[in-house]
């Protein structure tokens, strides 16, 4: 799966520096090298600059720790007063090593291996005495990012929590209860999917859309239809990215209206040429109401000679592998 920064939103921060810069805005060089830039927003607060060795800027503000982009507005100002430095003549700044450890108190990087703790690294800084240990995607976790990942994909692929938990035990000699691989469940997928609607998808222009029976706890339906509910799909044909996924208790236009709404969204402005559906009458509706312009493919499914749904039916597939109440109620 595929994402980038659009080349619009890199030079708008690249303006925004030099207006920064135009504006009298000063950055500071620390004593370990690093470079303080003063935030646009927040009196008394500053954001940390460093180089590294492979010519890479990192900063510690959000924009560029969560979107995960090339550069922020505080490293195009670093960079130009750099410029302006060389222009000039004056030292050149100073280079970080790729894996330099800083202090998580004073951010010194004068810091040493100072035994183990728990199984993981722990540091000293030379300058403030203060020892920490090795940094972790997960604060204070008891385990691993790896072994929280591997139960998240576990779970998503149709395992319960008690199978989950018996397997851990089985092939890596791990004991968790059931129990806290669903509070990892409840705590991460939130966080997980925050990250994931930051990022601009990489899409073809071609989406397919299909819905299909689940269980739910509380639904109103009787007779053949009790205790389902309707769970609707939207993915792009060719990059098989998965732009929506929403429950209805009924098999309605309003349901496959709350999915496509969803899905543009999540397009973040790259709406489809066409899209690929079954023939249910409540595409028709809801596409007309929301992608009024496009060629809509109705009748598609598995080895339609016209058009097909194969992969949107296969993601189906898989969903009804495992899907629960309970799995609902965290999407």
């Amino acid at each position: 799966m595929n994402y980038h920064t659009t080349d619009n939103n890199s030079h708008k921060r690249m303006t925004k520096g030099m207006e920064m810069l135009q504006n009298g805005m000063t950055i500071t060089e620390n004593q370990d090298g690093s470079f303080s830039v003063p935030s646009q927003t927040q009196a008394n607060k500053f954001y940390e600059v460093m180089l590294f060795s492979s010519e890479r800027f990192v900063c510690n503000c959000p924009d560029f720790q969560y979107r995960k982009i090339e550069a922020c507005k505080h490293i195009h100002l670093v960079k130009f007063c750099l410029s302006v430095r060389y222009l000039r003549n004056e030292p050149k700044p100073k280079v970080f090593a790729e894996d330099v450890i800083l202090c998580d108190r004073c951010g010194s990087i004068r810091t040493i291996r100072y035994g183990s703790s728990v199984g993981k690294q722990v540091f000293k800084c030379k300058d403030c005495q203060h020892k920490f240990r090795e940094p972790s995607l997960l604060k204070r976790a008891r385990f691993t990012p790896e072994l929280v990942s591997l139960t998240l994909d576990l779970y998503f692929s149709g395992l319960s929590l008690r199978k989950i938990a018996r397997n851990l035990s089985d092939h890596f000699d791990v004991e968790i209860h059931h129990s806290t691989i669903l509070s990892w469940i409840e705590k991460y997928i939130s966080i997980i999917s925050a990250y994931v609607n930051t990022l601009t998808p990489q899409l073809s222009g071609q989406w397919s859309a299909d819905e299909l029976f689940v269980r739910m706890k509380g639904s109103q339906h009787q007779g053949r239809y009790k205790g389902l509910a309707f769970l609707w799909n939207v993915m792009d044909k060719e990059t098989r990215f998965l732009l929506a996924s929403k429950v209805s208790e009924n098999r309605d236009a309003n349901g496959a209206i709350a999915a496509l709404q969803e899905a543009i969204k999540n397009a973040n402005g790259c709406l489809p040429n066409a899209i690929n559906t079954d023939a249910h009458r409540s595409y028709r509706e809801a596409i007309s109401k929301t992608l009024p312009n496009i060629d809509h493919k109705a009748k598609c499914g598995v080895n339609k000679p016209h058009a097909n749904n194969n992969r949107i039916e296969r993601l189906n597939g898989t969903l009804r592998e495992g899907k629960s109440a309970e799995r609902l109620e965290i999407l």
